[in-house]
């Protein structure tokens, strides 16, 4: 849209453009004159009030008020427009969502509003095949997605979940019915993008989480620590173990503080056989970790397919 505004010397002149997105114009109509009828300052008050309420949840007061600016303000504002409502960060131009990702996002603002989690924990579980493994991002209109062999992704289902127990208390949660998603196997390939059909099997969340935390389990190599398979959280390693057998120290941490979290929720309803098993498993990653990650100077990185180690004190 583009207007021609003549401004004499000393006038001035009031321009108001209104930005919105519905389907159609006749849509819009209405909402427009709803809008200028209301006027800007009665809407930008209502803005302004909204975000005073998310914002003012959490504050803080130190010696540097740059500090303070980041943490009461900034931050969680930049990662509610930004990362959850927008999605627009880098690699994420499309508004797709991040399986990981706005796990990770709405987790930092559990102080702010702990329901953004609630509902992106069940968001994340309705993107979960059978065998376990999830979508790593996916549309949210069309649900096409990538199913992909990075190995984190199944671990932070079970740790957001309990994180976000451990917070409200809200262990009805884990009883929330969720469909799972039907499509090929990865077989020979790395990842592969394709739009997945919803199937006829539902289960309660625990059971996504269950699952996912099996197949991590069964993700271990030689070392006792976790495989990397197409990259762990840092998916710029995606090479280090894309053949099967490199891995990974950080995702071994991270499984042991999931496996340790989760335990108590499979006791609580029951499951003493996956209880037992993860708790077996938990111990014996610990003892891989301090056995083989750590070189005696600092801990290693991982391990590479060839199984020589990545990060060592000894490395360039």
């Amino acid at each position: 849209v583009a207007i021609d505004l003549v401004i004499q010397d000393g006038e001035t002149a009031e321009t108001l453009f209104l930005l919105g997105d519905v389907p159609t114009e006749a849509l819009a109509k209405p909402l427009i004159e709803r809008l200028t009828q209301a006027g800007f300052d009665a809407e930008f008050e209502k803005t302004r009030t909204q975000w005073e309420s998310f914002l003012g949840t959490l504050q803080v007061t130190t010696p540097d008020e740059a500090f303070d600016r980041m943490v009461n303000t900034w931050l969680p504002y930049q990662n509610l427009a930004c990362r959850i409502r927008a999605r627009s960060a880098f690699y994420q131009a499309s508004g797709a969502f991040g399986f990981r990702d706005q796990l990770q996002d709405t987790l930092a603002l559990m102080l702010q509003d702990p329901g953004l989690a609630r509902a992106q924990i069940l968001n994340a579980a309705s993107r979960q095949f059978p065998e376990g493994d999830v979508q790593h991002w996916w549309l949210p209109r069309s649900g096409a997605g990538v199913r992909t062999l990075i190995s984190d992704d199944v671990v932070w289902l079970a740790y957001a979940a309990a994180h976000y127990i451990s917070v409200t208390g809200d262990r009805a949660i884990l009883d929330e019915e969720l469909s799972f998603l039907g499509g090929p196997e990865l077989g020979e390939k790395h990842e592969s993008f394709f739009q997945p059909e919803i199937s006829e099997e539902r289960s309660a969340l625990y059971d996504h989480c269950a699952r996912a935390l099996d197949l991590a389990v069964s993700r271990t190599g030689e070392h006792g620590l976790s495989l990397i398979l197409g990259g762990d959280w840092n998916d710029g390693m995606n090479r280090v173990g894309i053949e099967g057998k490199g891995e990974s120290t950080w995702l071994s941490w991270f499984l042991i503080s999931a496996l340790r979290a989760m335990i108590p929720h499979a006791k609580a309803r029951g499951d003493q056989t996956r209880a037992i098993a993860w708790e077996a498993h938990r111990r014996a990653l610990k003892t891989a970790v301090e056995a083989n990650a750590w070189d005696g100077a600092w801990y290693r990185r991982g391990y590479f397919d060839d199984g020589s180690p990545l990060g060592a004190s000894e490395n360039e």
